[in-house]
């Protein structure tokens, strides 16, 4: 609205010259008015326009380490695959994992999880070039999406994982994260979400390599991925089934060859595969956080058998049964009353059973550890050391863990008759648990000439195909009621 022009008044003074002026003057105040209204809208403008792009930067934004996030990321394959198709270089999208983050979560605490989060972060954004995109997906997974040589992606992403594995120190606490990447490199006819998928899939595929943590997909990893989610499904309905049941195998007493105890060992009966061996099944139920339910169940079946032992006099008081249990278990701090809870249910001593937990899990050290340790002690639960001599023994450790015994491995045996090393290795290993005040078991025994070879060299107690292999309840009976 223009208000410059004015009237002007007559050389008389007179009312209407009067009403002149006065709207001069308001016309005037007008054009003040709406030019800092103008201004007011102005500024307005510009502070919504700047809301809005703080607002879409938060929306492609990872709060707690400022990488993209995932929305970020899937927007950024698309325009990548969409150039692809004009003609650009396909890229790469490498997925990375943390391999002990629940531990460290678990351990230390949500808090101290978020800071080594951060520092990961940066050491992220140290490892890549400005022009690659680097977001954090959730929980401990991350993202980076480079166009490169293959050659050179494999390199970069080897880079990635040693310095994502590398030591670090946070509050005075030293912490060793690890890390496994997968990666794969796009295709015509890739979608955002089948990159993301099979990228996915080689990470979960190194996670489970002990050595290579850099791993390219291939397409049969899928396959295994799938087969994998059938088990799973299988095993979340086998858990309401009576698919899981226990077979023992004879702990024997070299002195006389009498069963002094058994260890219950988990078989599945699935539905439409017949009996699956427990090395195909039981990490996906680990993988899965399904394990606890499972040794809960097992471990009230493995207690009613010991019952109905006891009571049909087939054992005595000293009769020991030793069930297989994890690291994820050791980390539950309501493990020690579920253990509680399941003896006192089937009216049966603590001294009854014994935990094992393989070597080379029980060696991390953590507090959450001892603590269940100590509580299954004092409870009046042993636990062993299982596959002893085959992890990362070490003298002074052993000492301090509050177990009762240790389990000597197979692989230690199975020369013992033939070559004098072994045998030699084996003492050494036998004086290590002695000195410790630990009890022994030794394991894989299956001929005589081992048999005769451990007891001369003073053990005690064993098991192995040998004296028997392991059978189902009604097989155990059996055992039992021959003497044997």
């Amino acid at each position: 609205m223009d208000f410059n022009t004015l009237l002007h008044p007559s050389c008389k003074r007179d009312e209407i010259d009067a009403i002149i002026m006065g709207i001069n003057a308001m016309a005037s105040d007008l054009e003040t008015t709406y030019s800092t209204l103008d201004c007011r809208v102005a500024e307005r403008t510009r502070q919504l326009e700047a809301a809005r792009d703080q607002m879409a930067l938060l929306a492609y934004t990872d709060p707690l380490t400022s990488l993209a996030n995932r929305s970020a990321l899937m927007n950024e394959i698309e325009k990548s695959l969409e150039a692809t198709r004009t003609g650009d270089t396909a890229p790469i999208l490498m997925l990375l994992d943390l391999d002990a983050f629940k531990s460290i979560n678990d351990t230390y605490g949500h808090a101290m999880g978020d800071k080594v989060l951060r520092q990961l972060a940066d050491r992220l954004r140290s490892c890549v070039r400005t022009e690659d995109v680097v977001a954090r997906l959730g929980g401990d997974e991350f993202a980076i999406l480079v166009r490169m040589p293959e050659h050179g992606a494999i390199r970069a992403g080897r880079r990635i994982v040693a310095a994502m594995s590398a030591d670090m120190v946070i509050d005075n606490i030293h912490l060793s994260p690890g890390a496994s990447l997968g990666m794969v490199r796009a295709t015509a006819s890739h979608s955002a979400d089948s990159l993301v998928l099979e990228a996915d899939t080689a990470m979960y595929v190194a996670k489970c390599l002990s050595t290579e943590k850099v791993v390219e997909f291939e397409p049969f990893m899928l396959f295994e991925r799938r087969e994998k989610a059938e088990m799973l499904a299988d095993l979340r309905q086998a858990l309401g089934t009576d698919q899981f049941f226990p077979a023992y195998q004879a702990v024997i007493s070299l002195a006389d060859e009498s069963i002094v105890g058994a260890e219950a060992l988990v078989r599945w009966q699935r539905t439409g595969h017949g009996l699956v061996r427990p090395d195909q099944f039981l990490p996906t139920a680990e993988e899965s956080g399904m394990i606890g339910e499972l040794t809960e169940y097992l471990l009230d079946r493995v207690l009613y058998d010991v019952k109905t032992w006891r009571a049909a006099k087939l054992i005595d008081d000293t009769f020991k049964v030793h069930l297989n249990v994890t690291s994820r278990e050791l980390h539950d701090l309501r493990f020690a009353d579920a253990v509680r809870t399941a003896l006192r249910h089937h009216d049966l001593p603590a001294t009854v059973l014994v935990l094992e937990i393989t070597e080379n899990r029980l060696m991390s050290g953590d507090n959450l550890h001892r603590y269940t340790l100590l509580a299954l002690r004092k409870m009046g639960v042993e636990v062993f050391i299982d596959d002893f001599g085959t992890g990362y023994s070490s003298i002074s450790y052993l000492r301090q863990l509050p177990v009762a015994g240790a389990k000597i491995d197979k692989s230690l045996v199975d020369d013992i008759a033939v070559d004098p090393t072994q045998e030699s290795f084996l003492r050494a290993i036998s004086d290590l648990i002695a000195a410790c005040e630990l009890k022994c078991i030794v394991e894989g025994v299956e001929t005589i000439e081992q048999s005769a070879k451990l007891k001369a060299m003073g053990f005690t107690m064993v098991q192995g195909f040998h004296y028997a292999r392991p059978v189902d309840t009604s097989g155990f009976s059996e055992l039992l009621l021959q003497g044997r």
